[in-house]
């Protein structure tokens, strides 16, 4: 019962501090409230509060801070990320209302390879421990030995990819976790020159792959249809996406990025539903890929 009273708490406060900013006060009588509601324990002494912000924090990822001038906790947003957290939340407590037996939540069949390596890569990066691992390249016959420094996991369209520093090659790179085996952890590695900037690498990237030194940020224009353009709107490529016109025939959008092979794929995959304007060297590149598709 305990354990349940207080994923019940943590859910409770997370959503009730979504909407508003709470003094202690009106969150305390909130709790109560619901405590005689559910006929559950969910309120608690004041002083045991941050235990309870530091556990929401680690399990969660969701982080409660306190605005002295008003008295008020509130959840910090920290550049977009508090969105990630939320939706990873909503998804948990969805997952814990129930063994799913009725069936009512359908889950994609097929899952990714690899999950099983994601606690032991994580441990290594809590931990700064050295990772190797023997990976696959699709187009190599032989697997090969690597020597990596993990400084943090990324997901792309229900993928899973370890990003750190290639000994070897003292150099930024990403293995999918998919083509990872025989793990196996290193020495205790000291701190990596690129763990303040791991995210910046992606910044004008779309998917995983890392731009070649050459190469720079261009601005990007798609016309999408008016069909398609909703699902673009509704979930937008990238951060540094704008719309520049939305009308019954297009919903046109600029973007700020690097142009690699996985944005290339991004486009492909709606067909006849975008058009790209601009750069012209992507008008090309997508032009060239639609070709050699009708050849075959």
């Amino acid at each position: 019962m305990a354990e349940k009273e207080t994923l019940i708490r943590h859910n409770l406060i997370i959503n009730k501090l979504r909407r508003s900013p709470l003094t202690w006060k009106e969150l305390d009588a909130y709790l109560k409230r619901e405590s005689e509601i559910q006929d559950l324990k969910l309120d608690f002494v004041q002083r045991t509060f941050q235990r309870h912000i530091n556990d929401i924090l680690e399990i969660y990822g969701v982080s409660i801070k306190s605005d002295r001038s008003t008295r008020r906790y509130y959840i910090e947003a920290d550049e977009g990320h508090v969105d990630r957290s939320m939706q990873a939340f909503d998804i948990l407590n969805l997952l814990r209302m129930g063994d799913n037996s009725s069936n009512v939540v359908l889950f994609e069949r097929r899952r990714p390879m690899g999950t099983e390596h994601l606690a032991g890569i994580f441990h290594a990066i809590r931990n700064n421990l050295l990772l190797k691992f023997e990976y696959q390249k699709y187009y190599e016959a032989e697997a090969e030995q690597r020597k990596l420094l993990p400084l943090a996991i990324k997901e792309a369209k229900n993928r899973w990819y370890v990003v750190g520093q290639d000994l070897d090659r003292n150099a930024m790179r990403v293995f999918a976790v998919d083509r990872m085996s025989k793990l196996d952890f290193g020495k205790k590695q000291p701190a990596s020159r690129f763990a303040k900037n791991v995210e910046l690498y992606f910044k004008n990237s779309f998917g995983v792959l890392l731009a070649t030194e050459d190469q720079e940020v261009e601005n990007i224009v798609l016309s999408y249809s008016s069909f398609q353009g909703n699902y673009i709107k509704s979930m937008p490529l990238h951060e540094s996406q704008k719309i520049l016109v939305d009308n019954a025939d297009e919903v046109r959008i600029s973007l700020n990025l690097y142009v690699t092979r996985d944005l290339i794929m991004e486009i492909l995959s709606v067909g006849a539903q975008v058009k790209v304007l601009a750069p012209q060297s992507l008008v090309d590149l997508v032009r060239e890929e639609h070709k050699r598709a009708m050849e075959l």
